[in-house]
Protein backbone atom coordinates (compact mmCIF):
# COMPACT_ATOMS: atom_id res chain seq x y z
CA UNK A 1 0.00 0.00 0.00
CA UNK A 2 1.26 3.58 -0.94
CA UNK A 3 0.86 6.39 1.22
CA UNK A 4 0.65 9.42 -0.29
CA UNK A 5 2.14 13.10 1.14
CA UNK A 6 -0.04 16.48 0.73
CA UNK A 7 1.82 17.24 -2.77
CA UNK A 8 1.21 13.51 -3.77
CA UNK A 9 -2.35 14.10 -4.35
CA UNK A 10 -1.61 16.68 -7.64
CA UNK A 11 -0.66 13.07 -9.42
CA UNK A 12 -2.94 11.20 -11.00
CA UNK A 13 -3.03 7.29 -10.31
CA UNK A 14 -0.65 5.32 -12.77
CA UNK A 15 -2.71 2.90 -14.88
CA UNK A 16 -2.36 -0.64 -14.19
CA UNK A 17 -3.33 -3.19 -17.34
CA UNK A 18 -3.08 -6.81 -16.52
CA UNK A 19 0.70 -8.31 -17.10
CA UNK A 20 1.15 -10.08 -20.75
CA UNK A 21 3.90 -12.55 -20.03
CA UNK A 22 4.54 -12.87 -24.08
CA UNK A 23 3.99 -8.84 -24.17
CA UNK A 24 7.24 -6.82 -25.89
CA UNK A 25 10.14 -4.75 -23.63
CA UNK A 26 11.77 -2.23 -25.47
CA UNK A 27 14.51 -3.66 -27.84
CA UNK A 28 16.02 0.02 -28.14
CA UNK A 29 17.46 3.24 -25.77
CA UNK A 30 14.54 4.21 -23.67
CA UNK A 31 13.63 8.13 -23.49
CA UNK A 32 15.07 8.48 -20.39
CA UNK A 33 17.06 6.44 -17.86
CA UNK A 34 18.25 7.92 -13.90
CA UNK A 35 21.04 6.04 -12.36
CA UNK A 36 22.85 5.46 -9.12
CA UNK A 37 26.21 4.62 -10.20
CA UNK A 38 27.99 1.44 -7.98
CA UNK A 39 31.58 3.26 -7.42
CA UNK A 40 33.55 -0.32 -8.14
CA UNK A 41 30.74 -3.00 -9.86
CA UNK A 42 30.62 -3.40 -13.09
CA UNK A 43 26.21 -2.81 -12.68
CA UNK A 44 24.12 0.17 -11.18
CA UNK A 45 23.04 0.24 -7.62
CA UNK A 46 20.20 1.55 -9.22
CA UNK A 47 18.52 2.66 -12.40
CA UNK A 48 15.17 4.03 -13.74
CA UNK A 49 14.20 3.97 -17.65
CA UNK A 50 11.10 5.84 -18.69
CA UNK A 51 9.91 5.24 -22.41
CA UNK A 52 6.79 6.84 -24.03
CA UNK A 53 4.19 4.26 -25.39
CA UNK A 54 2.73 4.18 -28.78
CA UNK A 55 -0.57 5.11 -26.95
CA UNK A 56 0.84 8.81 -25.62
CA UNK A 57 1.29 6.96 -21.81
CA UNK A 58 4.53 7.01 -20.01
CA UNK A 59 5.87 3.14 -19.00
CA UNK A 60 8.70 2.75 -16.20
CA UNK A 61 11.02 -0.34 -14.89
CA UNK A 62 13.55 -0.43 -12.00
CA UNK A 63 15.95 -2.00 -10.73
CA UNK A 64 18.08 -2.33 -7.68
CA UNK A 65 21.28 -3.90 -6.50
CA UNK A 66 22.44 -3.74 -2.97
CA UNK A 67 23.89 -5.50 0.12
CA UNK A 68 22.68 -9.42 -0.40
CA UNK A 69 20.05 -8.96 -3.41
CA UNK A 70 18.25 -6.99 -6.63
CA UNK A 71 16.11 -7.13 -8.68
CA UNK A 72 14.77 -5.53 -11.88
CA UNK A 73 13.57 -5.74 -15.33
CA UNK A 74 13.33 -4.24 -18.36
CA UNK A 75 10.67 -1.13 -19.45
CA UNK A 76 8.28 -2.59 -21.70
CA UNK A 77 4.09 -2.79 -22.09
CA UNK A 78 4.57 -6.13 -21.13
CA UNK A 79 4.26 -5.07 -17.62
CA UNK A 80 1.29 -2.88 -17.71
CA UNK A 81 2.44 0.09 -15.82
CA UNK A 82 1.61 3.48 -17.23
CA UNK A 83 1.77 7.04 -16.27
CA UNK A 84 0.26 9.93 -17.55
CA UNK A 85 3.26 11.87 -17.53
CA UNK A 86 7.27 11.13 -17.77
CA UNK A 87 7.26 13.31 -14.18
CA UNK A 88 4.14 10.88 -12.79
CA UNK A 89 6.65 7.47 -14.31
CA UNK A 90 9.49 8.94 -12.64
CA UNK A 91 7.68 9.30 -9.59
CA UNK A 92 5.80 6.02 -8.87
CA UNK A 93 8.82 4.30 -10.36
CA UNK A 94 10.41 5.70 -7.17
CA UNK A 95 8.04 4.52 -4.80
CA UNK A 96 8.13 1.23 -6.34
CA UNK A 97 11.81 1.01 -5.24
CA UNK A 98 11.37 2.73 -1.88
CA UNK A 99 8.50 0.29 -1.35
CA UNK A 100 10.76 -2.63 -2.46
CA UNK A 101 13.79 -1.45 -0.22
CA UNK A 102 11.95 0.04 2.68
CA UNK A 103 12.47 -2.89 5.56
CA UNK A 104 16.05 -3.86 3.61
CA UNK A 105 18.89 -3.83 6.29
CA UNK A 106 22.29 -2.52 4.78
CA UNK A 107 24.19 0.43 4.02
CA UNK A 108 23.85 0.15 0.37
CA UNK A 109 19.95 -0.10 0.58
CA UNK A 110 20.24 2.87 2.41
CA UNK A 111 21.65 4.82 -0.29
CA UNK A 112 19.57 4.12 -2.95
CA UNK A 113 16.23 4.71 -0.66
CA UNK A 114 18.13 8.11 -0.18
CA UNK A 115 18.64 8.51 -4.01
CA UNK A 116 14.82 7.84 -4.61
CA UNK A 117 13.80 10.39 -2.01
CA UNK A 118 15.62 12.93 -3.76
CA UNK A 119 14.38 11.91 -7.20
CA UNK A 120 10.82 12.19 -5.41
CA UNK A 121 11.65 15.78 -3.93
CA UNK A 122 13.87 17.46 -7.01
CA UNK A 123 11.89 19.76 -9.01
CA UNK A 124 14.56 19.37 -11.42
CA UNK A 125 14.06 15.67 -11.80
CA UNK A 126 10.89 16.07 -12.77
CA UNK A 127 10.99 18.32 -15.16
Amino acid sequence: MQQLSLFDTLRRPPTRVPVDPYGPVLQGEPDFVYTLAHPRMAWNRAEIEIHRHENGLWMWSTEWNCDTGGRGYRVGAKWGKFADTREDALFYAACEIEDALRDKPGKEAVLILNWVISLKTNPKALS
